[in-house]
């Protein structure tokens, strides 16, 4: 199992998506990009991120805004906002030392062909969660890690994944 930390652009030529996909996922991105981020999610943002920059908001497909931002303490960091402009969650992307060994470990014995590409920490206030970004056999997908010792797989068309494909190089 090779481990990529990779930032900035994320390479994803080892993932194969077919045409219907492609399409699906542009006409998704034209209708996110069209969509104003309420007042109400926006104030809620900037009141909790004060020196947020670089902002970049998307609405998902399960009805909640979604931006991404950088923070200089955290580097690039992602929030979900309700329609009530409730945050849901935040997450930071982990790197090295950061990710639990114990959480690495198991990834690597369950998926030893397998490349991890990114990996993060989700934290909804009263939990927090870690999800495992893989390729495994030309399969892009997560693998979701709960306090509790439970664990969720992302599968390849949820939203995490479509909404960043790279056209071109």
């Amino acid at each position: 199992m090779r481990i990529l930390w990779i930032r900035g652009k994320r390479w994803l030529d080892q993932v194969t998506l077919g045409s219907g996909r492609l399409l699906g996922c542009l006409l998704l991105l034209a209708v996110a990009c069209t969509r104003k981020v309420p007042d109400t999610i926006d104030r809620a943002f900037t009141s909790k991120f004060l020196n947020a920059r670089d902002v970049e908001w998307h609405y998902t497909p399960d009805g909640h805004w979604l931006v991404n931002f950088y923070m200089e303490k955290f580097d690039y960091m992602s929030a979900s906002y309700t329609l009530d402009g409730l945050l849901e969650y935040f997450e930071l992307e982990l790197h090295g030392e950061e990710v639990p060994k114990q959480l690495m470990d198991r990834v690597k014995k369950t998926y030893p062909e397998g490349d991890v590409y990114e990996v993060y920490e989700r934290n909804r206030g009263n939990s927090t969660e870690y999800i495992f970004e893989l390729v495994d056999h030309g399969s892009l997908f997560g693998v979701d890690f709960f306090e509790d010792g439970r664990s969720q797989i992302i599968p390849p068309d949820d939203y995490r994944f479509t909404s960043r494909i790279l056209v071109g190089d």
